[in-house]
């Protein structure tokens, strides 16, 4: 990758849920955003439409998977507040032996966890012809299709932050990171966060789907480490660590 810069924009609302993907009847939702989950959100801003049932897209358009590839675009997650959970029971309906919505008479009642007033700040790492025009959409509110936060009931109100320089970071020792860390990244004899400093906060481990194929196979996880209540985490940087001016040294998954 040969961007030296970030895209920075703030994502929020009232509620979100990231579906966990070992999780079935009861869902449990991800603490922060998947990456396919922001990517989604970005397709939605440009105007990439999803694939059909068939995993199909459109004659001579480009797969949004391919568009923000893990060649080509990287991301780094902050939680900017607490990270608040709630469960909320939805009505869903068994349309699957009915011609028409109307005739549905089974409902049944599913508890979620979900998110409450969830807020991010997402770094983007991205080379791509269509850079200049997300820029230009974010910055001035201009999507083609309404983001969400997940669910497409979950309304995602977003805060174009600017476009900064990255700078790599080469430290070896222990140093705050203000983003999530992908601890299955960071090779060392030493332990990758400082023991210490982690009985003072209080942190979450996830096992994160993090590049999905066209088919939807998902070819890398990671172990990424959260801190719950928007703080920041100290650990030892690795080669996806850089430092912002102002925005501190962050760590793309």
């Amino acid at each position: 990758m040969t961007s030296k810069t970030a895209i920075i924009f703030d994502v929020y609302g009232e509620y979100g849920h990231f579906r966990k993907f070992n999780t079935t009847t009861s869902p449990l939702t991800y603490s922060i955003p998947t990456p396919s989950a922001i990517f989604g959100l970005l397709g939605a801003v440009l105007g990439i439409e999803r694939e059909d049932s068939h995993n199909k897209i459109r004659e001579k358009k480009e797969h949004l998977r391919e568009v923000f590839s893990n060649k080509n675009a990287s991301l780094a997650i902050r939680p900017i507040s607490e990270i608040k959970k709630v469960n909320i029971g939805f009505n869903l309906l068994d349309t699957g032996s009915y011609q028409s919505f109307f005739n549905v008479t089974n409902r049944t009642q599913i508890e979620y966890e979900i998110l409450k007033d969830p807020k991010f700040r997402i770094y983007l790492q991205w080379d791509h012809p269509l850079e200049k025009e997300l820029i230009e959409r974010l910055a001035n509110k201009r999507f083609h299709f309404n983001p969400y936060l997940g669910i497409s009931q979950m309304t995602a109100n977003i805060e174009f932050i600017g476009e900064k320089e990255l700078v790599e970071i080469f430290e070896s020792s222990y140093i705050d990171f203000s983003t999530a860390v992908n601890l299955s990244e960071i090779k060392s004899e030493k332990a990758p966060i400082d023991i210490d400093f982690i009985k003072q906060k209080t942190f979450q481990v996830e096992t994160f789907p993090l590049d999905m194929q066209i088919d939807r196979t998902i070819k890398r996880y990671g172990e990424i480490l959260i801190e719950m209540n928007g703080e920041s985490i100290r650990a030892l940087p690795n080669k996806n660590s850089f430092n912002i001016k102002n925005e501190g040294n962050i760590q793309f998954l």
